[in-house]
């Protein structure tokens, strides 16, 4: 079944809201909780998240500077980790720049048990870590990105549980949430990620009704 990550802001005017909506989200049946790229701090909006969560999994970005510094890196995720109770993943981000740190961040996640996201089809390391997300918006697009990988796989004979991710954007309404889900499915995503969006908590409860009830709030924990 294709799992549903949900990315959140890392900005907000309210914090009460803002838990609400990851709250919202876990009840609604979403896999896991993004980030943005730039905001608030990342462990601490994800800290916050983990105390009034109990089963979602939280995604951390983890950036070129961060892999920078192992040391410090490795009191972040076992903390986080321990307020989760292990629902820490990290998504490693800025390959396209630098590939510095890499391999010691599969290294640190492998201690402490955390599955690792590569946010880059391209680099050879996205075949040795959990999982990668591809960006392309067209499913034969996507396709044609996680190919290599998915053949690196096969050719080091790896045969442990790898995650294809997809972003895409929030879809209008029902049937192209229905046929998203299906293109993607059949493209090999395991699972697409999806912004925060006030349609989203209706297509996560009743996206194969067709009834539409999209003036849903998000803030309902």
């Amino acid at each position: 079944m294709l799992k549903i990550g949900v990315r959140l802001p890392r900005q907000f005017e309210d914090s009460g809201d803002y838990l609400a909506d990851a709250r919202a989200m876990e009840s609604a049946g979403a896999d896991s909780l993004w980030l943005d790229d730039e905001g608030y701090d990342p462990w601490l909006l994800l800290a916050g998240m983990a105390t009034v969560t109990s089963r979602i999994r939280l995604i951390v970005p983890i950036s070129s500077a961060e892999r920078r510094d192992p040391e410090h890196l490795g009191v972040r995720v076992a903390t986080l980790s321990r307020l989760s109770r292990g629902r820490t993943a990290l998504a490693v981000t800025g390959i396209a720049e630098s590939t510095t740190g890499v391999d010691a961040v599969l290294e640190l996640a492998r201690r402490f048990q955390c599955c690792v996201i590569l946010e880059a089809a391209g680099d050879r390391r996205a075949g040795l870590a959990d999982g990668l997300v591809g960006f392309d918006e067209s499913p034969a697009r996507f396709r044609a990105a996680v190919e290599p990988v998915a053949r690196f796989r096969e050719r080091e004979k790896l045969t442990s549980p790898f995650e294809l991710w997809a972003a895409i954007k929030t879809p209008d309404d029902r049937e192209a949430w229905r046929r998203l889900r299906r293109e993607y499915e059949d493209a090999g995503a395991t699972g697409i990620i999806v912004p925060l969006d006030p349609r989203l908590l209706d297509l996560l409860r009743n996206g194969d009704e067709e009834e539409d009830r999209s003036d849903l709030g998000l803030a309902q924990g």
